[in-house]
């Protein structure tokens, strides 16, 4: 398991990264459903 500041970075990376997809188009509103796609899409492709 990597160190828990390693972890915290990672989260934050994972965050920020987040934020930059939703905010490329600010008038766009997303449902849970959608929300919960997006970053499962993101874990998954992260994984491979």
């Amino acid at each position: 398991m990597p160190p828990e500041n390693e972890r915290k970075d990672v989260q934050k990376a994972m965050a920020y990264d987040l934020l930059k997809l939703l905010k490329a188009d600010p008038g766009r509103t997303y449902t849970y459903e959608e929300l919960e796609t997006l970053i499962d899409a993101y874990i998954s492709g992260l994984k491979q």
